[in-house]
């Protein structure tokens, strides 16, 4: 059995204390509602592993400089930030399938039935996994068509059955085997991040090192960065964040994939959100104050606005 034993809530701010959080933005009966009707213990204590702590022997892992009005607004902030992921990754992937099927139309070599049984041979788990879960999806009028008639059914159908990640799948699998652009090499980065935000998981609890997962760069951006004089000599370090890493990638394929003229009403709505949750909502109130001392929150949010500001005015093709 595990020696942490569940708190009440007088309990959970004693907790706190003892570790050296402050109580002086914010008092204990405030942080009590706060922890009560708006955020539990567990997930908001994380936003901590964002500070230092003391290392001497009488002070070890008590915090440095931190007060609970601190990590109250990052998670408060993180809540703005997952909201802003998962509608971006709505667009992208609308567009995804719609330029999708716009490319199969336009294919004289595919009827969109053959691409899906190439597909269900490679794997044919993920037709098991559809009719296993069938009576609990939103498409299971469709998944029921497929059933005893697997050798006919239509990519267009199909793909509002899949997860994202299962499209994602297809999706490579088609550009893998015709011709055509994709963001194939971007979308493991960007479904890493959708299905963090549509889960609900912390994200700004992770910007300071050691980081607790390691990812492959992806190359395209890197280099990108790489060529760009504002982030020559500290896009490295920036980027070793996983988090920043995937959000970066995810604004480089938003800029670029809905830079159409018939998709500029949808770009324009998403940029200003973007900008809102950066330029506004990120510098409401003390925010400022309360995060200028942090190293790790201060250039994580300067790197990220500077990169927004450079897909905002690049005249050129970014992808």
């Amino acid at each position: 059995m595990s020696d942490k034993r569940k708190l009440s809530v007088e309990e959970q701010i004693e907790d706190l204390k003892s570790k050296n959080v402050k109580f002086e933005l914010c008092t204990e009966e405030e942080a009590k509602i706060f922890l009560t009707y708006n955020n539990y213990y567990f997930k908001l204590k994380s936003y901590a592993h964002n500070y230092d702590r003391y290392r001497k022997k009488d002070w070890e892992n008590k915090y440095v400089n931190l007060d609970f009005k601190y990590i109250m607004e990052l998670s408060t902030l993180d809540m703005h930030f997952r909201r802003l992921i998962v509608r971006m990754c709505l667009d992208i992937e609308h567009i995804l399938k719609t330029r999708l099927m716009n490319d199969i139309t336009k294919n004289s070599e595919e009827d969109g039935y053959n691409i899906v049984r190439k597909y269900i041979n490679e794997d044919y788990m993920v037709m098991s996994n559809l009719y296993g879960d069938k009576e609990k999806s939103a498409t299971s009028e469709l998944i029921k068509k497929f059933e005893n008639n697997e050798d006919n059914i239509p990519v267009w159908s199909f793909i509002e059955t899949l997860s994202f990640g299962k499209f994602i799948e297809i999706y490579n699998f088609y550009y893998g085997t015709y011709c055509g652009k994709s963001y194939s090499s971007y979308l493991g980065n960007i479904k890493f991040l959708r299905n963090a935000a549509a889960h609900n998981t912390c994200l700004l609890n992770s910007l300071k090192k050691p980081y607790s997962i390691k990812i492959n760069k992806n190359k395209n951006i890197m280099d990108k960065l790489a060529k760009t004089k504002k982030f020559s000599t500290s896009y490295k370090t920036k980027m070793e964040n996983p988090v920043i890493h995937n959000f970066i990638v995810l604004l480089f394929v938003y800029y670029d994939i809905l830079d159409t003229k018939a998709n500029q009403s949808m770009r324009e709505a998403g940029i200003k959100e973007i900008e809102e949750l950066f330029f506004s909502i990120m510098l409401r109130n003390e925010n400022k104050d309360y995060f200028e001392k942090n190293d790790a929150i201060r250039e994580s949010y300067n790197f990220v606005c500077d990169v927004i500001k450079y897909l905002r005015n690049c005249k050129q093709k970014l992808l």
